[in-house]
């Protein structure tokens, strides 16, 4: 699971606890990068971890917590909390994608791409198969993946390596060109490549300027947007309820 807005992420987790056992330890990390990003010290991040774990006892044993809790601290603190990132997307990587001969192909080589400049360039990157299908939102099973994956690296804008028995992406492109488009707000990257393909299809929001597929002629938002734009609006009409009802009284 790639998550693109570490802040975010956090404060979901602390409104809501914990989603998924097996991404309890990463969760944990997530936390103590994001305390530390608010400025409290080691100590007080210790506990402010304990107390939270504590209060999903259901899911542990009681004698691992501060297992758990020294091996978030231990990774967590020495590193930064992954929030705001801008990554610029160039003309000339757009050209290269789209000489790719099946949609399929371009779009997963988008989302590679965009993951790779979201991590910062590295040499070699890993990323799961299901989160490569899930946001390049190609419908694809296993054999069919890995047939795209190896016709991707016969145009050479990717290749496969391994380092240390695990299998690595490296991205084949230079960074020459112009800046065609931004992203910095990651829910559905793909809808950035597709805007070009279709563009009648596809829109900004206009509240947060993020690209949106247009499901309806009546969409406007991006459901980020809308949700706030609902909370809002029924704030003002139990508001205005509230205010009539005192005034009947």
């Amino acid at each position: 699971m790639i998550i693109f807005d570490e802040k975010k992420y956090a404060e979901n987790l602390l409104r809501n606890g914990y989603k998924n056992r097996k991404y309890i330890n990463n969760d944990n990390i997530i936390l103590v990068k994001y305390w530390k990003y608010k400025g409290f010290n080691k100590e007080k991040i210790k506990k402010k971890l304990k107390a939270f774990m504590e209060e999903y006892q259901n899911l542990f044993n009681s004698d691992i917590i501060d297992i758990k809790i020294n091996r978030a601290m231990k990774i967590g603190m020495n590193y930064d909390l992954s929030t705001g990132i801008t990554i610029d997307i160039l003309d000339n990587e757009i050209e290269e994608i789209n000489k790719l001969d099946k949609i399929e192909l371009r779009k997963m080589m988008f989302i590679l791409l965009v993951v790779w400049k979201f991590r910062g360039m590295p040499k070699r990157f890993r990323m799961t198969n299901i989160d490569i299908i899930k946001l390049s939102e190609v419908n694809l099973y296993h054999n069919a993946f890995w047939d795209c994956i190896f016709e991707i690296t016969k145009s050479g804008l990717l290749s496969m390596k391994q380092y240390k028995n695990k299998d690595y992406y490296v991205v084949n492109m230079k960074q020459k060109g112009n800046i065609i488009f931004q992203i910095s707000n990651f829910t559905n990257p793909i809808d950035y490549y597709m805007q070009l393909i279709e563009p009648e299809n596809y829109k900004k929001c206009e509240e947060c300027g993020v690209v949106i597929k247009i499901t309806s002629n009546r969409k406007t938002y991006c459901d980020s947007c809308w949700r706030e734009i609902e909370r809002e609006l029924r704030k003002e009409i139990n508001k205005k309820y509230y205010e009539s009802k005192i005034k009947t009284v």
